[in-house]
């Protein structure tokens, strides 16, 4: 007999950018069947951030790799590639190739520096088809390709980050979604379980859009429409974030990132109160992992 789904106890919300400037993380917790969400605040160690016993843990970084990627490199799933990532013959995987004589099967990320004479066939050359395969999840979402470090849709330096210091050290205390099972068993082991999700996607799910979060304005006519959608929800309680909401979290760019952990957490929150968060395909599960709240069918990209 299956247990009752039960939401997890806390949800962890982690916009993980490239400097840990651009960090933040919004919490919130579940008390008398309501999530009580706190303000956003700065994550400034990886190690150092505690994932809580049956905690979910949701980070804006690409959790798996290509399918393409893990055929060339002989990888037969994530959690195993996490083992061996920084050692034996993926000793130097971490290691940002300077040049495109540096590039390798097992050091695919390219280039540590955006410099003149950087180009992306380097990477092509060496990797061929999986040098830009997209997973399932990224072509759906509209994602960058991971292993490329130019341009401002890049996301490989927040998985060397998250992938290297956060979750291979816990590795044998943690559990993997989609690798390790689907969510709602996951959420019953009483470990933390840490997932992929995607800001952007999760704010649609609330139905509403924000025409350019770089903008101050933008953030704050997005974030008064997601009050008037979701603050009348009895089970979200935003008293601590709803200034911040209606105000667009302060004039300047950096609120962007407070920005993206907040309605992230807020989307997760409403997504795991109604027991709504889609499991990927089969395929997905092995190596290319998945991004919370995203249908498993074909769609348009995320804006």
């Amino acid at each position: 007999m299956s247990r009752p789904y039960q939401p997890p106890a806390e949800i962890l919300a982690i916009d993980w950018g490239s400097t840990p400037a651009k960090r933040q993380m919004c919490r919130a917790v579940l008390s008398g069947g309501r999530y009580v969400v706190s303000p956003p605040r700065p994550v400034n160690d990886v190690a150092a951030l505690e994932l809580g016993p049956g905690a979910l843990a949701a980070f804006d970084c690409p959790i798996g790799v290509s399918r393409e990627y893990a055929a060339m490199a002989g990888l037969s799933s994530f959690r195993a590639a996490l083992q061996v990532f920084g050692r034996g013959r993926f000793a130097r995987f971490y290691e940002l190739a300077e040049c495109a004589a540096d590039i390798a099967t097992e050091r695919p990320f390219y280039p540590a520096r955006g410099v003149r004479g950087t180009a992306r066939e380097h990477l092509r050359a060496v990797l061929g088809d999986a040098a830009f395969a997209p997973r399932v999840c990224d072509r759906l979402a509209g994602a960058g390709p991971i292993f490329w470090l130019v341009g401002p849709r890049q996301v490989g330096r927040s998985a060397v980050c998250i992938w290297r210091e956060l979750i291979t050290p816990r590795l044998d205390r943690v559990a993997l979604w989609p690798f390790d099972g689907p969510l709602v068993d996951l959420l019953t082991t009483g470990r933390p379980v840490i997932a992929e999700m995607y800001p952007a996607f999760l704010l649609r799910t609330l139905g509403v859009t924000v025409a350019r979060k770089s903008k101050s304005a933008a953030r704050a006519a997005c974030g008064r429409e997601l009050l008037r959608r979701a603050g009348g929800d009895g089970r979200l309680d935003l008293d601590a974030v709803r200034a911040l909401l209606h105000d667009g979290f302060g004039g300047s760019r950096s609120g962007e990132d407070p920005f993206d952990a907040t309605i992230a957490c807020i989307g997760l929150a409403r997504l795991l109160l109604d027991d709504a968060v889609p499991e990927p395909p089969e395929s997905a599960r092995a190596v290319e992992g998945w991004i919370l709240g995203l249908p498993g069918e074909a769609g348009a990209p995320i804006d």
